[in-house]
């Protein structure tokens, strides 16, 4: 099973509790969960490793095949992942399959690997693994929704492959909020300044605000609330600091969020016309909702095709539906972009770039009107197709 989902969807906390729940029962094999700033849980290396100490530790009838593949072939550690995997997982619990109970693998944050190509070679090593082996083994892998990962799993039989992607489905606002509350609560009952917090606090609009700008992912609140429960400070003027309600002076409520937004978007070829183009839906989405592949092509004068190019490894980011439609997958993307002291050393400017994309609607609401001129007398260019784009951007600049 992929489960799947954007930045701080949830899909680590998720891995951990089924892990533990897994445990519980007797049924984990093993776990791995990769870590992009631990230099032996960021890469391939270690991961069958891993996996087979902890059957070997766990399964103790497992230890004579294992140690034997290992004897039989000092050089294992250096082979290729199918092999290990194989010779150290497969064939092992394939001598006890009717003996053991235990039967799942849990990989989590694939993406946080830092070689695309092993991300894919792992993938590939799993499938192949279980196709051509009798296997009992089942495996979640856990990741968000990365060019490389998609496309590798979308190759897959879909016999042998389940998807469960976190998104509005499972309305996570509602958890969000209990779980925001259930916090609040605790800091109003332990907090070592309690008896300074106002008795009303907090006000329920600075609740919902925090929780549309989590755009339902659990990474937003999480960070807010670490930085609003610090004991050494009133926990009602950090959530006024949150809300942007007062002056930070100094604080970095979202530096955790900040490191994955910069690292993502340091990832990218060309990061300029990925911020610009991402400060552009952010803007347009508070005026209009909905804004389609073509649209954005045509007013940014693209080649057709191209926008789904350069968006590609923004996956966690951004999403494309069904019907075309962009969505940028978290609110408060737009709060970094614009922050300099946030965003440092990234291309961005909030000035420069309002300036450039009032240039850009004027820019192609001018063809626009020549287009509309001639459009009798050249019919491809359909009037349903300008009109539902001009409609948002002159919304655009209304606001």
């Amino acid at each position: 099973m992929w489960l799947y989902g954007g930045v701080g969807a949830g899909k680590s906390a998720i891995g951990q509790t089924f892990a533990e729940r897994c445990e519980a029962d007797g049924r984990l094999l093993a776990s791995f969960f990769f870590g992009r700033s631990d230099p032996n849980r960021n890469n391939a290396k270690f991961l069958i490793p891993t996996i087979a100490y902890q059957i070997y530790s766990s399964i103790p009838p497992t230890r004579e095949h294992i140690m034997s593949a290992i004897e039989n072939d000092p050089l294992i550690f250096e082979r290729t992942l199918l092999i290990q995997l194989v010779s150290l997982v497969i064939k092992p619990l394939n001598q006890l399959r009717d003996t053991i109970s235990q039967t799942i693998i849990i990989i989590d944050g694939l993406d946080e690997c830092l070689d695309r190509a092993s991300q894919t070679a792992i993938l590939r090593t799993l499938f192949e693994g279980m196709k051509d082996h009798t296997c009992r083994i089942r495996f979640l892998v856990a990741s968000r929704p990365e060019h490389d990962i998609v496309t590798t799993f979308s190759l897959q039989d879909n016999k042998i492959l389940a998807r469960l992607v976190l998104d509005d489905k499972y309305e996570p606002d509602e958890d969000i909020t209990l779980f925001l509350n259930d916090k609040i609560r605790v800091i109003k009952e332990t907090h070592p300044f309690r008896h300074l917090i106002p008795p009303e606090w907090p006000d329920n609009k600075h609740v919902n605000d925090i929780v549309n700008k989590s755009s339902g992912h659990f990474i937003y609140v999480s960070t807010a609330v670490k930085f609003i429960e610090s004991i050494r400070h009133l926990p009602n003027e950090r959530m006024a600091i949150v809300c942007n309600l007062r002056p930070a002076q100094g604080a970095m409520p979202f530096a955790e969020l900040d490191a994955l937004y910069t690292h993502i978007l340091s990832s990218v070829q060309d990061v300029s016309i990925i911020v610009e183009l991402l400060s552009f839906l952010l803007h347009l989405s508070q005026a209009f909702w909905g804004v389609t592949v073509a649209s954005l092509e045509e007013t940014h004068d693209l080649e057709p095709g191209s926008l789904r190019l350069i968006l590609c490894d923004l996956g966690a980011l951004v999403v494309i539906d069904d019907d075309d439609n962009i969505k940028v997958l978290h609110a408060s993307l737009l709060d970094f972009l614009l922050d300099s002291s946030r965003s440092k050393d990234l291309p961005i400017s909030g000035d420069v770039f309002m300036t450039k994309h009032i240039t850009t609607c004027f820019r192609f609401l001018s063809s626009t009107w020549i287009k509309l001129n001639n459009c009798f007398h050249h019919p491809k260019v359909p009037l349903q197709r300008i009109e539902s784009v001009t409609v948002p951007i002159s919304l655009f600049l209304a606001q």
